[in-house]
C-alpha cells in the first residue's frame, strides 16, 4: 500500500515554529510516497511568510503535491487581493495550482478552490470541473484516485455546512463516477468519512479526509495534527484507505497516532470499516526550527 501524509493550514505568520521540527521528524519517519499540502501556507501572503513557507517544505520529503488556500492570496487587503491574487504563491511555492501525482496503486490530482471573493468560500468553475472529470475518467479504475482540495466537499454531521466549497453537488454529481477520496482543510478540524450521508449518488460513495492545522497558532479546540494514509488494496482485494490522525502531544512533545479509521470500496461506494484506534508515538527531537 502506499503511503501518504496529508498536512494542511501551516499559516506562516501565524504559526507555533516550536512545532516545525516535530512535525519534520515524524513525516520523515512515516517515510510518504507523496507528501500532500492542502493549502493556507501562509497567513497574509507576504513575501517572508511565503519565503518561510517554502525553506520549510524544502526539509520535507518529496514528491509534493501543494494546492493554495484562501489565505495563500492576500487575506486582509481586498485590493491587493484583488491585483495580486496568487502572484506570489506562484513565484514561491509553485507556479502549477493543478498538480498530479501517479504511481502503479494511486492518482492524485490537486486543485484550485480559492477564490478572490468570497475571501473565505471556495469553489470549482465549470472548467476545471470538466478537466478534472477528462483526468480522472482516462485514469484505470484499480488506482486509487485522490482530489485535494483546500476547501471541503463533505464534513461531519453537526459542523458548519456553510464552509464547504460551493457548487459542491454539482461537482460530486460529475465526479463521483472517478474519484475515491476527497482531501481537504480549512476548517482547522480533522474528519474523516462517507458522502453516502450528504450526497446521494447511487453505487458511488466517496471517502473524504479533512485535515487539521498541522502547525498554525490558529486552533480551533484541537491539538495541532496532521493524516497519515495508507492507499491500495484492502485484505478482500478492494480498494482500501486507512486514516491514521498524528495529533500533538503537549506533555511529551512528539506527534502521536490519535486514531485510525478504515474505508473501503463496496457496492454502494466507500464505506468505513472498524477501526484500531491503538495509539503510537512517534518519536521526534525538537531541534531549533529552519
Amino acid at each position: 500500500m502506499r503511503r501518504v501524509v496529508q498536512i494542511s493550514d501551516l499559516h506562516f505568520g501565524n504559526n507555533d515554529v516550536s512545532l516545525l521540527a516535530p512535525l519534520r521528524q515524524a513525516i520523515l519517519t512515516l517515510e510518504p510516497h507523496v507528501l500532500v499540502i492542502s493549502g493556507d501556507l501562509v497567513e497574509h501572503a507576504t513575501d517572508v511568510e511565503f519565503i518561510q513557507a517554502r525553506d520549510f517544505l524544502a526539509t520535507l520529503p518529496g514528491p509534493q503535491m501543494v494546492v493554495p488556500g484562501n489565505h495563500d492570496l492576500p487575506f486582509y487587503n481586498f485590493f491587493e487581493r484583488a491585483v495580486m491574487g496568487l502572484s506570489r504563491y506562484k513565484k514561491f511555492i509553485h507556479s502549477d495550482t493543478s498538480p498530479e501525482y501517479r504511481d502503479d496503486e494511486i492518482f492524485i490530482v490537486g486543485a484550485n478552490t480559492s477564490r478572490v471573493w468570497p475571501i473565505r468560500g471556495g469553489s470549482l468553475s465549470s472548467t476545471q470541473l470538466k478537466r478534472l472529470e477528462a483526468q480522472f475518467s482516462a485514469v484505470p479504475e484499480e488506482l486509487v484516485r485522490m482530489l485535494v482540495t483546500h476547501h471541503p466537499f463533505d464534513l461531519p454531521e453537526g459542523q458548519q455546512s456553510r464552509l464547504i466549497v460551493g457548487h459542491a453537488r454539482k461537482s460530486i454529481a460529475a465526479l463521483a463516477p472517478f474519484v475515491d477520496v476527497l482531501m481537504a482543510g480549512h476548517i482547522h478540524l480533522s474528519s474523516s468519512g462517507s458522502t453516502a450521508a450528504r450526497y446521494k449518488t447511487q453505487g458511488h460513495a466517496l471517502a473524504f479526509v479533512q485535515a487539521g492545522t498541522c502547525v498554525s497558532n490558529r486552533n480551533k479546540g484541537e491539538n495541532n495534527s496532521f493524516n497519515f494514509m495508507r492507499v491500495g488494496d484492502g485484505l478482500n482485494g478492494e480498494k482500501a484507505v486507512v486514516v491514521e490522525r498524528y495529533s500533538w502531544d503537549k506533555q511529551q512533545r512528539v506527534f502521536r497516532k490519535q486514531d485510525s479509521e478504515e474505508y473501503q470500496l463496496g457496492k454502494a461506494g466507500w464505506a468505513r470499516c472498524e477501526a484500531n484506534k491503538e495509539a503510537e508515538v512517534v518519536t521526534a527531537t525538537p531541534t531549533e526550527a529552519p
